[in-house]
């Protein structure tokens, strides 16, 4: 009988979790807490989620806004705990909504011209005389 009942909040709060979604005006540090609690909740119903799945959990809530801190988290694969990554997000959003009042946007795009040293031939001016006949060179005389 308890049992079931346990089994029936482990799966509300695991919805609750796996559904929650950071609105894009909403403050990181009150979204973090709520997943966290939910988490802790489900530890104390026998449900133990690692470090990383549950940093898995929180990045994939977040919009697409944080996209950048969520490319440069997993390709620098940073080591961190729940409240060091916790400081991480809230500074992320507030360099973000610095950016927002200060007029700055973030351009990423594809660029045509491709990047190195080979790709300069074309930008080269030939080496050749300009206008005008050239004299032909004069053989030496043999003697």
């Amino acid at each position: 009988m308890y049992g079931a009942q346990s089994r029936t909040t482990r799966y509300q709060l695991s919805k609750t979790l796996f559904s929650s979604m950071l609105n894009v005006n909403a403050q990181v540090g009150s979204h973090f807490l709520k997943m966290i609690s939910l988490m802790e909740q489900l530890e104390t119903l026998g449900c133990k989620l690692r470090k990383e799945l549950s940093q898995d959990f929180i990045l994939q809530s977040l919009p697409d806004s944080f996209s950048p801190f969520i490319v440069n988290f997993n390709m620098n694969k940073i080591d961190c705990d729940l409240h060091e990554m916790l400081n991480m997000l809230i500074d992320y959003q507030n360099q973000i909504d610095s950016g927002k009042n200060q007029g700055f946007v973030l351009v990423v795009g594809k660029s045509n011209e491709k990047k190195g040293k080979w790709n300069n031939k074309s930008k080269k001016k030939p080496f050749a005389p300009k206008g005008g006949v050239t004299k032909p060179r004069e053989k030496a005389k043999a003697l």
